[in-house]
């Protein structure tokens, strides 16, 4: 009976996980939406940043009210890390009504899915395992914790990428610009044609386009650019076109002297990326190549030594 439950379980556990899993990360219907509500804002209206903008109970989806008592048991309640979530959630590109509590349902799947498994696993051996209890609650907090880590590398390799392709989208911004186009028909064209090399600032720039077609002012759109990516160079680039609108000068000149900015701090992070490669090829050095090497050099005279002293001593 007990072998029947825990596969029960387990089963369960892997569709409940695969499911939450699905949503997590495919849900372009509602981040269409979201960011449709987002760009049909009026002009004068207040807008609030997007880490800070918490679900109302009328904006929560099927999905969301389905399993938000699931999600709630792990949810925080407070707003502040409510908002460090979300903002991270949107540093990664996943943003919707209900993204809290898909990535708290994930969590917690994950953790009944590992010790589930580990009880499945142990109900099935002719000898049960010793500290069962202990390995379960191990195995539940890295079911936990393990999408914390997940979203960690996922924010660091999607800022990579916006990074890398920045400083060339900023070369065609002032292109574009210089030759006599608006911000937003400069925006339109750098978005079609970054479309295939850069799909994920494509598809930011879009959606700065499409706030500032909507009526957002400039300053403002791009303030939230650089609020949904958490760029450093995008805060920049929103405070210089801020203080270009306030003072009146050329917003050509700006972007070119911040597109040059960019450029040279790209070639400082490839220069500097060049010079620790020495510094990390050395454990690989000590611990693989170096060993081999002895092997292969001194291997045949230890060899020779070890028989010639066997003869000599079988001859004595």
């Amino acid at each position: 009976m007990a072998i029947f439950l825990a596969a029960a379980l387990v089963s369960v556990a892997i569709a409940a996980a695969v499911g939450g899993l699905y949503f997590v990360l495919s849900s372009p219907r509602e981040q269409l939406l979201d960011r449709m509500e987002r760009a049909t804002q009026g002009r004068g209206q207040k807008t609030e940043p997007m880490e800070i903008r918490e679900t109302a109970g009328d904006e929560k989806t099927i999905f969301g009210r389905m399993f938000e008592p699931i999600a709630r048991l792990a949810k925080p309640q407070r707003a502040e890390e409510l908002s460090k979530i979300r903002a991270k959630l949107s540093y990664a590109g996943y943003r919707g009504p209900s993204v809290i509590e898909r990535f708290y349902l994930a969590k917690i799947l994950l953790s009944l899915f590992l010790c589930g498994g580990l009880l499945a696993f142990n109900s099935v051996r002719t000898r049960e395992m010793e500290n069962v209890e202990f390995f379960g609650v191990f195995l539940a907090a890295i079911g936990f914790y393990a999408p914390n880590m997940w979203l960690r590398n996922r924010i660091s390799a999607r800022q990579n990428l916006l990074n890398k392709a920045l400083p060339d989208t900023l070369d065609l911004l002032v292109t574009c610009v210089e030759a006599g186009l608006g911000i937003e028909a400069a925006l339109m064209r750098i978005t079609q044609e970054t479309q295939r090399s850069s799909p994920e600032l494509a598809s930011e720039l879009g959606q700065t386009q499409l706030e500032i077609q909507a009526g957002m002012s400039r300053s403002e759109s791009f303030r939230r650019l650089a609020e949904r990516t958490g760029l450093e160079e995008l805060r920049i680039l929103a405070g210089t076109l801020i203080q270009t609108e306030m003072f009146g000068t050329s917003v050509a000149r700006a972007l070119r002297v911040h597109s040059d900015t960019m450029r040279t701090k790209r070639t400082h992070r490839a220069e500097e990326a060049g010079a620790t490669v020495a510094v990390k090829l050395l454990l690989p050095l000590i611990f693989f190549i170096l060993p081999s090497l002895f092997a292969v050099i001194l291997g045949p005279a230890v060899v020779r030594i070890f028989h010639v002293m066997i003869q000599n001593g079988g001859v004595q």
